[in-house]
């Protein structure tokens, strides 16, 4: 598929080219591409990142899209100095990006609102999607306002509350069986697409962290660049596309500092840790996932795992490793020091904190990423936890 206004880039060989299938770093369940504009065109002036009054549409010159008809909201999301709990933690100017005020309760519309859009204008009329639960909800309401079918295949021991939402958006809900990883596989092994259907799996889908960079444009809104931005990672799409908003802000001109980029993920569930460690581009954790986390942050892979060691080797970062003693202390903390009450994995960024090197004064941006209201019954049982 052709399109003048992005070329596609591969992070391994570096080529750039107008199609998507151009060279054969990776495999057909890890993506090593990228979308690349004309930044010197765009330069520091060709966007107003500090005009409120508009949405998505301001950022078109480097969308993917030539117009943003379809949304619910999204974005702008709330950027908070929290300090209280900064104090608690030895932290003068932390910060969280709220991510759960999003229309369907988590980062994954920023994703999905571009991808509806790019789709209408190619075409398609079908989603397929394989998701542990936020990624399919997001997928399930855009495509109900967009008029496009979507079929989401989902673990069976996904939560009810992502479940009934499905239903409730007219989304088509395929349990199966075995973790995420597996169906993600299976989808791509067994699935005959169509001219009009498209995958839009984080990992197999490159266009996903073009909402996801957005993030990054808002925080330099705000606060300009921080020092350290902390956020969890399961596919990895959500920290991809944060470090690729950063570079396209240095890369137009705006600044010319990157902030260091921080992951997260559970320990022996993290594919990242492994890979990076054999200097691979990805690996597999053979042992199934047990964690509070769900497939948040505990994982078997993480297909998005080329984007993200680029950008924790490029930005200085670090990958960090955390149990769920440190999740349910973050939860507790948090909800007594700012009262913020959220998904597990979104404290993930601050059960890290005391793992990580960085000055009291240093600028901290922890990003918080789903919200509570699908997950409270099991949130319940994990208050007063220690």
């Amino acid at each position: 598929m052709e399109n003048k206004k992005f070329k596609f880039k591969c992070i391994k060989c570096n080529q750039l080219s107008e199609t998507e299938n151009f060279c054969d770093c990776g495999n057909k369940y890890y993506s090593f591409k990228t979308l690349e504009y004309d930044y010197e065109k765009i330069g520091k002036n060709g966007i107003d990142f500090w005009d409120c009054s508009k949405g998505f549409e301001k950022y078109l010159p480097l969308l993917p899209c030539k117009e943003i008809n379809l949304t619910l909201g999204e974005g702008n999301t709330p950027l908070l100095k929290l300090n209280n709990y900064g104090k608690k933690s030895g932290y003068n100017n932390l910060y969280l990006k709220d991510e759960t005020t999003n229309p369907t309760g988590s980062f994954k519309d920023r994703e999905t609102a571009i991808i509806t859009n790019y789709a209408k204008e190619k075409g398609y009329d079908k989603f397929l999607i394989t998701s542990s639960g936020n990624a399919a909800v997001s997928a399930a309401a855009y495509s109900n306002i967009a008029g496009i079918t979507c079929d989401c295949y989902v673990p069976e021991d996904t939560s009810s509350g992502k479940k009934h939402l499905l239903s409730i958006f007219g989304a088509k809900l395929i349990t199966q069986p075995g973790e995420y990883e597996e169906i993600y596989r299976r989808l791509i092994d067994e699935e005959v697409l169509d001219d009009m259907t498209w995958n839009i799996t984080s990992g197999i889908n490159v266009f996903k962290e073009e909402g996801n960079k957005i993030i990054a444009f808002e925080i330099f809104r705000e606060i300009g660049i921080p020092d350290k931005v902390v956020a969890p990672i399961g596919n990895g799409g959500l920290f991809a596309g944060l470090y690729k908003g950063f570079c396209e802000l240095k890369k137009i001109g705006v600044t010319d500092k990157i902030p260091q980029m921080i992951g997260v993920q559970i320990k022996e569930y993290s594919p990242i840790a492994k890979a990076m460690e054999a200097g691979e581009d990805f690996s597999i954790i053979e042992e199934e996932p047990d964690s509070i986390a769900e497939a948040g942050i505990a994982a078997q892979e993480s297909y998005c795992s080329p984007l993200v060691i680029q950008a924790i080797t490029e930005s200085g970062g670090k990958l960090i490793q955390i149990v769920d003693e440190d999740l349910i202390q973050a939860l507790n903390d948090l909800l007594k020091y700012e009262s913020f009450l959220a998904e597990p994995t979104s404290f993930a960024p601050f059960a890290a904190l005391g793992k990580m090197e960085s000055s009291a004064d240093e600028k901290v941006v922890c990003v918080g990423t789903g919200n509570a209201y699908k997950n409270l019954p099991e949130i319940f049982s994990l208050l007063g936890k220690k």
